[in-house]
């Protein structure tokens, strides 16, 4: 079988659903199949619409058997903004081709084409004119197609992330995949309320990598930025989604009242981000920002980690939680479903509302304050994440693949 993958990033570039990806390939291959990526060029999130940001070279290449081709963005405005009267027609195929938030890739559609694909995968939403190019290339070659869409739902009676995920136009493009793998029940019911057939729909989930999440050194860290007290860790992008703004408003207060507490922030950031924290009126000395990081960066960081906290509304499991409690640490995250459920069922951590600074310093000087809490919530997470292995995991995902491409 030759799976052909596409989505809007790849490694190098290490997101969670980007190193899921990366798994599932290997583990393809690793049981006898061909698999190949079509990727873009774009590394930071911004570069798939904005020129300048960080970007990798439009190139092939070989990673642990998988083959990887990487595709240039075209940035030209006249051609967006034609494209997007298209994208304004009530056909659902036209939408998903140019309403936002598409962006041109010169092509990617021919080389699609042309693969001898015996299946196609497909995600995350909402870009969805990436997961229409695998559709229509499906389509042409007449073999199965599956999507991993990875919905974010927000929080409960508020739409405002949940309507970027689930327009008519992306409801329609599920309903033509043979199979649609969700990351939670949460994920599967809504899309069952939204008309896809329940036949189409399995909940997998993805899963950690225990030896790239585990084992470091928190030592090292602290004598690396000469770190003199608890450490706050938020990992993976910096966003106001991401809940960013609010946890750095949360430790800005924590610290006037006193606390010697530190925020560590790894990984990249959207320019709003970095735009809002050079305008702080005042320095923020224990504040330590730190770029994207590698696997023993990480290890390290959640190592040295006093509690995690991930106030994030976009989320649609939350493997950044699971890797904080393989590391036996405590959590905050957003007050959102499928946290809600994940942290609940865990008794690893807390929720506190999306975007409430006040409730979140609350929350984070609690677990500051009990060391014994820290342990027992961080023991919890632990036994939770055992049911989280990505081995496991990876390979079941692999088996919905043998399975469609044997019908």
């Amino acid at each position: 079988m030759h799976a052909v993958f596409v989505l809007p990033r790849f490694y190098p570039y290490r997101g969670g659903y980007e190193n899921s990806m990366l798994s599932i390939g290997r583990c393809l291959v690793s049981r006898g199949h061909r698999v190949t990526v079509f990727t873009t060029v774009a590394d930071d999130l911004e570069s798939l619409w904005v020129p300048g940001r960080k970007t990798f070279p439009a190139e092939e290449f070989l990673i642990d058997g998988v083959a990887v081709r990487r595709f240039p963005i075209c940035y030209l405005q006249w051609r967006r903004r034609a494209t997007r009267f298209v994208g304004l027609l009530p056909n659902w195929r036209l939408k998903s081709q140019y309403w936002t938030p598409a962006f041109r890739v010169p092509g990617l559609n021919d080389a699609l084409r042309d693969i001898d694909a015996d299946i196609f995968h497909v995600g995350p939403l909402p870009y969805n004119n990436l997961m229409y190019a695998g559709l229509q290339a499906a389509e042409f070659r007449r073999v199965p197609l599956i999507a991993t869409p990875c919905v974010h739902l927000g929080e409960t009676n508020n739409d405002d992330v949940s309507r970027y995920y689930l327009q008519p136009h992306q409801v329609a493009l599920l309903r033509q995949c043979n199979e649609v793998l969700c990351m939670t029940e949460v994920e599967r019911r809504q899309f069952e309320r939204v008309g896809i057939s329940p036949a189409k729909l399995e909940t997998i989930g993805l899963g950690i990598n225990w030896q790239e999440a585990t084992g470091g050194s928190g030592t090292r860290v602290l004598q690396r930025y000469s770190i003199d007290g608890p450490v706050v860790l938020h990992l993976g992008m910096k966003a106001y989604e991401k809940g960013s703004v609010t946890l750095v408003e949360a430790m800005k207060s924590l610290w006037q009242q006193g606390s010697r507490a530190w925020l560590m922030m790894a990984g990249s950031s959207l320019s709003a981000f970095d735009e809002y924290l050079s305008a702080q009126p005042q320095p923020l000395p224990r504040l330590v920002n730190l770029p994207a990081f590698d696997d023993k960066e990480k290890r390290d960081l959640l190592a040295a980690a006093t509690v995690v906290a991930q106030p994030s509304r976009v989320e649609s499991l939350g493997l950044v939680l699971i890797e904080a409690w393989a590391n036996s640490k405590p959590v905050v995250a957003a007050d959102i479903e499928v946290s809600r459920k994940l942290v609940t069922d865990s008794g690893g951590g807390v929720v506190t509302p999306f975007g409430e600074s006040a409730a979140l310093a609350a929350a984070i000087q609690k677990f500051l304050d009990d060391p014994e809490m820290c342990r027992e919530m961080g023991r919890r997470g632990q036994r939770s994440a055992l049911n989280y292995d990505g081995s496991i995991l990876w390979a079941r995902n692999v088996e919905i693949f043998e399975r469609i491409n044997s019908r």
